[in-house]
């Protein structure tokens, strides 16, 4: 019997080697679901992807609503006065005006009139006149005004959007990776309770044998029951918190239109992470904080300011506008048209004397702009430092890993040691039992430090802002 008892112990202490261990339940595994994968699926599927894509498409749109200003338009004005049987007047202006983005807008249309008592200035041929020209603001709205800033604010928005998009994509995965790496943990830590139910099962029943034999005192019988007893309810905790993570991770599976159905799923080997992938995080940190979302974030707030400063200082100018039209008897032929002879033009100017409300909003807008360039200093720095935090406990966890597979193998060889010494008569089986549980302990600590490996390598990369691509890649 205790040949019996060392030849089911050691076999399954050698699988608590956790590679070999893992790479043997690899080879077993289907239905296997690797964190890239699940990923790739996240990303392909989930409702939150959805809306980040609408994001995109909501920074089309605003650039599409900015042009808009810019739309040619139409427009007609007409206007009669009839009374005591007597046509007054009658007014009638239509045409079409085209704004540009030099900030001149050319115009074209046709004017008409008729009645008993028109003004001479409103008194035309009675087929009307054609015009054709062009309104310039010479001084105010020369390099900028309201619709071109406007455009050039929806450009910035539209990558407003974009960053947006990004910032919600690798939360989403960071999230996703947190319920991918305990669902993992779990799945592991499960297998190697049921192994150790299994080892301590058998020895239930070979010791309840020895007993009723009377080879073996019955207190032996009862230490093995309560060993065995004590791994069950490991085992049934954690088949709760197994299927509550499986939970989890199916809420963020989806197909095209619903989510997929809850089945039989396992992760894949807990494996290490390339040093390359690592290396390279660490050599590209500058360019990681220079393109993080979160700094690109306040780069567009500058720049959204800087457009507002920019409008606000045209403000302080003079308005100056400058209309001229040619005109055209419709009767004539257009070829008869000779220099400049018929037209009209205007000049409009206007000036606030003290200019308090364009100077008051300017330097405001000054003080905004000042503030998110500290605001930006501050964040470059925090950033920094938050990446360099998750690069130290990565860093940090990785030895702890190195520590810790050694501490599995020294619990082994104890284990080892303890069978040899109990077959020559100088053990017992609380001993056993004890050294057996220090390695199942060793062997849980070792899958909950792997996950929290894998996962801490996902916190460094949210850190840095990476992108979405670098979470999928092999």
């Amino acid at each position: 019997m205790i040949s019996k008892l060392k030849h089911i112990i050691i076999s399954i202490s050698y699988l608590f080697l956790f590679n070999s261990y893992l790479q043997a339940q690899e080879t077993l595994i289907s239905d296997q679901l690797s964190e890239q994968e699940f990923l790739s699926l996240v990303m392909e599927n989930h409702p939150l992807i959805q809306q980040a894509r609408n994001l995109r498409e909501m920074g089309d749109f605003a650039v599409l609503a900015a042009k808009g200003n810019f739309d040619p338009e139409l427009f007609s004005k007409n206007k009669q006065k009839y009374y005591d049987q007597k046509n007054y007047y009658q007014y009638s202006e239509s045409g079409i005006s085209l704004p540009t983005r030099t900030g001149i807008t050319f115009q074209g249309g046709y004017d008409w009139t008729a009645g008993e008592y028109l003004s001479n200035e409103a008194t035309l041929p009675n087929d009307g006149l054609w015009y054709a020209g062009v309104s310039v603001p010479v001084l105010q709205g020369l390099f900028i005004d309201d619709r071109r800033a406007a455009l050039q604010t929806a450009f910035v928005d539209r990558r407003v959007f974009e960053n947006e998009a990004q910032l919600l994509l690798i939360d989403i995965l960071l999230e996703g990776s947190n319920y991918y790496w305990q669902f993992a943990k779990f799945q592991y830590q499960k297998r190697v309770i049921e192994d150790a139910i299994e080892l301590a099962t058998d020895n239930f029943q070979n010791y309840k044998t020895s007993y009723e034999q009377g080879d073996k005192p019955a207190i032996d019988t009862l230490e093995a029951s309560i060993q065995l007893q004590n791994l069950t309810i490991q085992n049934q905790q954690l088949a709760v918190d197994l299927a509550n993570a499986k939970l989890n991770l199916f809420s963020f599976l989806w197909g095209k239109e619903q989510p997929i159905e809850e089945s039989e799923l396992k992760a894949s080997a807990i494996n290490n992470i390339s040093q390359n992938k690592i290396d390279s995080l660490r050599a590209n940190l500058p360019i990681f904080i220079q393109e993080h979302p979160a700094i690109r974030e306040s780069e567009f707030k500058i720049q959204r300011l800087q457009i507002e400063n920019r409008l606000k200082k045209e403000k302080l100018k003079p308005k100056l506008n400058l209309e001229y039209n040619l005109l055209q008897d419709p009767a004539g032929n257009i070829s008869e048209i000779q220099g400049l002879d018929n037209y009209k033009w205007g000049l409009s100017f206007s000036m606030p004397l003290f200019l308090r409300q364009s100077r008051g909003e300017l330097r405001m807008n000054e003080i905004k702009l000042e503030n998110t360039n500290f605001e930006l200093q501050q964040k470059q720095l925090s950033i920094r430092n938050k990446a360099r935090q998750y690069e130290n406990t990565f860093e940090n966890i990785t030895q702890q890993l190195e520590t810790y597979q050694n501490i599995v193998i020294q619990y082994e060889s104890l284990l080892k040691a303890e069978l040899r010494k109990f077959e020559i008569g100088e053990s017992s089986i609380f001993l056993i039992n004890y050294r057996q549980m220090s390695l199942v302990n060793a062997r849980m600590k070792y899958i909950e430090l792997q996950a929290k490996y894998r996962l801490y390598y996902r916190q460094w990369l949210h850190s840095l802002g990476a992108k979405p691509e670098l979470w999928v890649e092999n």
